[in-house]
């Protein structure tokens, strides 16, 4: 999605957010090239919960360096 996005589109900057709690979506984000930039106090409802949500943007040039380090491995 970042390659539609950043490229050809023309877009600068994606700010995706992922559950503080996912470990697992904050590591793919790193190695895409992502920078943590926060966190949004429970704006996330899930089984009668608020969940906090961490904010990440991804900027066209780290994208783009992130493919060269990673090549194919980073989507």
């Amino acid at each position: 999605m970042a390659d539609f996005v950043l490229e050809p589109v023309e877009i600068h900057r994606l700010e995706p957010h992922t559950l503080v709690i996912d470990g697992c979506g904050h590591a793919a984000l790193a190695e895409a090239g992502a920078v943590r930039e926060g966190t949004l106090r429970r704006p996330f409802l899930r089984d009668d919960q608020f969940l906090d949500q961490a904010l990440w943007s991804i900027l066209k040039d780290d994208w783009l360096q992130a493919k060269a380090v990673w090549g194919e491995k980073v989507h």
